[in-house]
């Protein structure tokens, strides 16, 4: 396996080459065709992409799409009028994808590099970041989640972290829920050529050789596709932007850690995820392919069983159960069929569970109405005192007076 790694590292530095001789090196990355484009910043300053895909019915629920690894925005927005963006903008949903900090899209704050970010890094800043940009740009109080392969496990670390009340429904497609029965190969190699060669020449490198092994259509992990079941547009140029983004060294560096140790610590190691699947807040559709090499087909019912929500619902895409064929990893979103028994369920599912009313936000009890103004009552005249008092009070005082002063002229007389 080891010899297969280097075997696999130098034809990646023999697509390089042949990548920096047809283009120019950082050159077309692909054509954004967003109705609105966003760089959010993060709380340590980074820049990510953040795209809106709107509804073509009006206003509709906000959609959050994360990519998985290797790979960006256009996991969702391509083949252009028939992505996944597409089918749910037609159905009335607010689409945003986003672009994870390392990609070319995003931008390092002084002193940082494009190898620093880490899964947490993803997990406490980015995507809370993206999150609360959609809210706010939106007024919802929550977003469906759809994450394929990476962006699916991040899915189960947020909610394993920040809990569900921000998120209305989620679909994860291919991400993998363990790594045990999976047959994991250490990527030092290619890690070590990642270093070497740089992360533009290794991302086109990446990249032609994506393109050489559609054509020649390999069955081996690192292109884990079923390419009878790939649409059309998977075969032509688009491949240089559907997948095969440079990942961050750390991150690859991380999920090759949490494959060894068949286990995924993440918030600075206090949070086991998959343990924490028992707990799962958020109402989850997870989507798998029966031929998917990184999730293989005798772990799903058991990850389905470990979680514990009961609202959820598991959707094994095989011909056994009647599909077009036995999906593996990345025509879950590519497939030919993609849009009839992919797509459709996932809008079922989502109409299934709309997002919460304003009212609702944070848990907070609505703010009570006043109560309807009324005219006070109109005051009662103050009762009058009867005549014998007055005229009682009116003789007493002089009286008492002039008793006074006969006493004092009395004694004056007396006095002479």
């Amino acid at each position: 396996m080891i010899i297969a790694a280097w075997v696999i590292a130098g034809l990646v530095v023999v697509a390089a080459l042949a990548w920096l001789a047809l283009y120019r090196v950082g050159g077309r990355m692909g054509a954004v065709r967003a109705d609105e484009v966003h760089m959010v910043v993060t709380p340590d300053l980074w820049r990510i992409r953040l795209c809106r895909y709107k509804s073509k019915t009006g206003a509709g629920q906000p959609v959050f799409l994360c990519h998985g690894f290797m790979s960006n925005q256009f996991n969702f927005t391509l083949p252009n009028g028939e992505a996944i963006v597409d089918y749910l903008a037609v159905r009335g949903y607010d689409c945003w994808t986003v672009d994870l900090r390392g990609n070319l899209s995003s931008v390092a704050p002084y002193g940082r590099t494009y190898d620093d970010p880490t899964m947490d890094d993803y997990l406490l800043k980015d995507i809370p970041a993206a999150i609360e940009f959609i809210r706010k740009t939106t007024g919802a109080p929550q977003v469906h989640w759809i994450g394929h392969s990476m962006g699916g496990m991040l899915f189960y670390a947020y909610d394993a972290t920040f809990g569900g009340s921000k998120i209305a429904s989620a679909v994860t497609l291919g991400a993998p829920i363990g790594f045990d029965g999976l047959d994991f190969h250490n990527p030092g190699p290619l890690l070590f050529l990642r270093r070497v060669i740089g992360r533009l020449a290794f991302r086109g490198g990446m990249r032609v050789l994506l393109s050489v092994f559609v054509r020649i259509k390999p069955q081996i992990t690192l292109v884990p596709v079923t390419f009878s079941n790939l649409h059309k547009a998977f075969f032509d140029a688009d491949t240089f932007f559907m997948t095969a983004d440079t990942p961050p060294i750390k991150v690859a560096q991380n999920l090759a850690q949490a494959a060894t140790l068949k286990k995924w610590m993440v918030n600075n190691g206090r949070i086991n995820v998959f343990d924490n699947l028992r707990r799962l807040h958020t109402p989850l559709f997870a989507i798998f392919g029966a031929a998917d090499p990184l999730v293989p087909a005798q772990t799903v019912d058991a990850f389905f069983e470990k979680v514990a929500a009961p609202d959820k619902k598991l959707l094994l895409l095989s011909k056994d159960n009647g599909f077009a064929d036995d999906y593996s990893h990345l025509d879950l979103v590519f497939g030919k069929e993609a849009p009839t028994e992919v797509f459709q369920p996932i809008v079922d599912w989502l109409k299934a569970h709309p997002v919460a009313k304003k009212e609702t936000e944070t848990g907070a009890a609505p703010k009570k109405r006043r109560p309807p103004r009324t005219k006070p009552p109109a005051k009662k005249p103050a009762a009058k005192k009867s005549p014998a008092t007055r005229s009682t009070i009116s003789k007493r005082v002089p009286a008492k007076k002039a008793d006074v002063r006969k006493r004092s002229r009395d004694a004056e007389n007396d006095s002479r």
